[in-house]
C-alpha cells in the first residue's frame, strides 16, 4: 500500500468553518463549489451525520475563509475542529495504478447525492475530501502518459492492447477541456459504538492498580501477626487478589472481543455507504484502503504502528495531499464536483441541516409530517381543472387551493402557454 503524503502546514494556519444552508438555498442546476475549487489552492470539505443532524464543515487556510462567505443562501460560522473519535474509516484509491482514468462523465457534472445516502444510513457517519490543486504536476503526468502511448502507437509494426487504447483515450479526455487538476484524498467513516482500545487498556490498568493497592494495604494490616498466621492470611489475600486480576483480564478480553464485533459491524455499514455513493459506471475502478484519523502528536509506539501495522494514519486538522502517487485520486473539476457539492433543494426539504439565519425544513426520523412547517417549503401543485379554468379565462391569474398543502395560491399565465404559481401573500 502506498503511504499517504504527510501534512505540509501547521494547524495554526487553518480555520474551521461550518456552512449552514438556509431555507431557500438551491444548488440543483449549478454547482457553486466551483467558485471555491477555482480559487482555493487547498481545503478540506467534511459532511457529518451526527445525531440526526447533517453538518457541513470546511477546513481552509486563514486567507481563504472569505471565499465560503460569497455563496448566496449559505451562512458561515467559525467553529472548532470536529471530533473524529471511534470512527471506522477508509479512503479511496485508483486500481491498477491508473490515476488518470476518468471517474465520471467529463462533459456533464453529476452529483453523488452523498447527503441522501448518508441520511438513509441512519448511523453517525462522515465523508471528508482533502483537496490540493496540483494542476502543473498532474498535467505533466497526463501528457507523459499520452506521449508514451502515442509513441508506441506510432511505432511501425507496434499495436496497443485494448487496455492501453482505453488508457490513452481516458488520458486524452482527462487532458482536453479542463483547466484544473486536484490531488484528492476522499475518506468515508462510520461511527462505532465501541470504546477505543487504549481506553480499554487504561481501564484495565486502573482496576489492577486499585486491586494491587488494596492488596498491599491488607498486607500492612496483617504485618504484626506471627509467621504462621501471616502465611495463612497472605495465601487468602493472594488468592483473592489473583482471582480479581484474572477476572479483570477476562472482562478486558471480553470487551476487546465485543469491540472487534462492533468494528466489524461498522465496517460493513461503511462499505455499504461507499458502494451507495459510488454508484456510477466507473466505481469498479476505485479501491478502498483502511486509514485512521489521529489528532495531535504521535508517540514513538504509534509511529511504529503506522509503519508496521499496514494502516495509514492522517491528522484531519493538518493533512494536505501534496504528493502524487500512481494510485492517487487525481480529479478534474467535474470529477471533484461529483464527490463534493452543496445540498440540493430536495435535500434541504427532507434533511435536518440545523439552523441558519432562516430555519431549515426539518423532517427528522422522529418527527411526523403534520408536525413540520409545510407551508413555507411546499412547492405547490394545482389540479388540471384549475389550469383548464385559467386557460379559458381572460384574467391573468386565479386564486385556487394547493392540492398538496391545501393553502391558497395564485396560478398565473406565464405568457408562453404555461403557468406559474405564487403564494397568496406575494400576489398584487
Amino acid at each position: 500500500m502506498q503511504p499517504l503524503s504527510y501534512p505540509v502546514a501547521t494547524e495554526e494556519g487553518f480555520v474551521w468553518l461550518e456552512l449552514k444552508p438556509q431555507q431557500k438555498f438551491k444548488d440543483d442546476n449549478e454547482n457553486r463549489i466551483f467558485q471555491i475549487i477555482q480559487s482555493a489552492p487547498e481545503f478540506a470539505f467534511f459532511v457529518f451525520r451526527e445525531n440526526d443532524i447533517m453538518r457541513l464543515v470546511v477546513r481552509t487556510e486563514e486567507g481563504n475563509q472569505d471565499l465560503f462567505k460569497t455563496i448566496p443562501g449559505i451562512s458561515v460560522e467559525q467553529t472548532e475542529a470536529p471530533s473524529f473519535g471511534n470512527m471506522v474509516t477508509k479512503y479511496l484509491v485508483m486500481k491498477n495504478k491508473r490515476s488518470m482514468v476518468s471517474l465520471t462523465d467529463l462533459k456533464i457534472i453529476t452529483k453523488s447525492n452523498v447527503y441522501q445516502k448518508m441520511w438513509k444510513a441512519e448511523k453517525n457517519c462522515m465523508m471528508a475530501c482533502f483537496v490540493c490543486n496540483k494542476t502543473k504536476d498532474a498535467l505533466s503526468k497526463i501528457n507523459g502518459t499520452i506521449e508514451v502511448l502515442e509513441g508506441v502507437q506510432n511505432t511501425k509494426g507496434a499495436r496497443l492492447s485494448g487496455k492501453k487504447k482505453e488508457e490513452l483515450t481516458a488520458a486524452t479526455q482527462k487532458r482536453d477541456g479542463h483547466h484544473g487538476y486536484y490531488n484528492c484524498c476522499i475518506v468515508f467513516g462510520v461511527q462505532s459504538s465501541s470504546a477505543e482500545l487504549h481506553e480499554l487498556q487504561e481501564e484495565r490498568e486502573k482496576k489492577i492498580e486499585e486491586k494491587k493497592n488494596a492488596f498491599e494495604s491488607k498486607l500492612e494490616e496483617i504485618g504484626s501477626l506471627d509467621k504462621k498466621a501471616f502465611r495463612q492470611e497472605y495465601k487468602k489475600l493472594k488468592k483473592t487478589y489473583d482471582e480479581a486480576v484474572k477476572k479483570i483480564g477476562k472482562e478486558f478480553w471480553s470487551a476487546v472481543k465485543d469491540r472487534r464485533a462492533k468494528i466489524k459491524e461498522a465496517t460493513k455499514a461503511l462499505d455499504r455507504l461507499i458502494s451507495a455513493v459510488l454508484l456510477n459506471p466507473f466505481a469498479h475502478r476505485i479501491a478502498r484502503r483502511r486509514v485512521r484519523f489521529f489528532l495531535g502528536q504521535k508517540s514513538f509506539g504509534q509511529r511504529l504502528a503506522d509503519i508496521f501495522g499496514g494502516i495509514g494514519t492522517i491528522d484531519p486538522s493538518t493533512f494536505v495531499p501534496t504528493k502524487l502517487y500512481a494510485k492517487s485520486m487525481v480529479l478534474t473539476e467535474i470529477e471533484l464536483a461529483f464527490f463534493i457539492s452543496f445540498p440540493q433543494e430536495y435535500d434541504i426539504q427532507t434533511i435536518n441541516f440545523g439552523m441558519g439565519p432562516t430555519p431549515t425544513f426539518v423532517h427528522g426520523k422522529a418527527q411526523e409530517m403534520d408536525e413540520t412547517n409545510l407551508t413555507v417549503q411546499c412547492s405547490h401543485e394545482v389540479s388540471s381543472d384549475d389550469i383548464a379554468t385559467l386557460n379559458r379565462s381572460t384574467v391573468s391569474g386565479l386564486r385556487v387551493m394547493c392540492t398538496k398543502c391545501g393553502k391558497p395560491v395564485i396560478v398565473k399565465k406565464d405568457g408562453k402557454g404555461g403557468y406559474v404559481m405564487e403564494p397568496i401573500e406575494d400576489f398584487d
